[in-house]
């Protein structure tokens, strides 16, 4: 039985602070005074900001679409059943879902941004998940 469902959104504010922080981070590591035999170092570690900000952002962009919260504290998105371990931690920009996979048990993190729901839907989330008695760790 389907307690709650939503079709998600790509969301905006969580694609603005992956940017922001990436950025501030790639911004001291060009501001730091390093000396000219460090030049590989700092570009390296310049490389690494712009390729895990790209693989930040793929993953925001991978988390739309029809999403269901199902009972017995379980979770169908993107045609994949997931059992919701542990209390979901719960904030006004958002709630993020530890998940194991039901068919073999990998596990993932899911950050359900408030903006990627309307208004309402975000209002019902939150009062399912507060409502739901805490799972145990699977």
């Amino acid at each position: 039985m389907v307690l709650w469902q939503s079709d998600l959104r790509v969301s905006w504010r969580s694609q603005w602070l992956s940017l922001l922080l990436h950025g501030l981070v790639a911004a001291l590591i060009l501001l730091i005074p390093w000396p000219l035999s460090f030049t590989p170092l700092w570009l390296v570690l310049l490389s690494l900001v712009v390729f895990d900000c790209v693989r930040s952002q793929r993953r925001i962009n991978a988390c739309h679409g029809e999403i269901k919260l199902l009972i017995d504290a379980r979770l169908r998105w993107q045609g994949t059943d997931w059992d919701i371990s542990g209390t979901p931690w719960m904030m006004n920009s958002g709630v993020m879902l530890r998940l194991r996979r039901i068919t073999d048990g990998k596990r993932q993190h899911l950050w359900l941004a408030a903006d990627s729901m309307d208004a309402r839907e975000w209002r019902e989330l939150r009062r399912m998940i507060l409502q739901q008695p805490a799972q145990g760790q699977h």
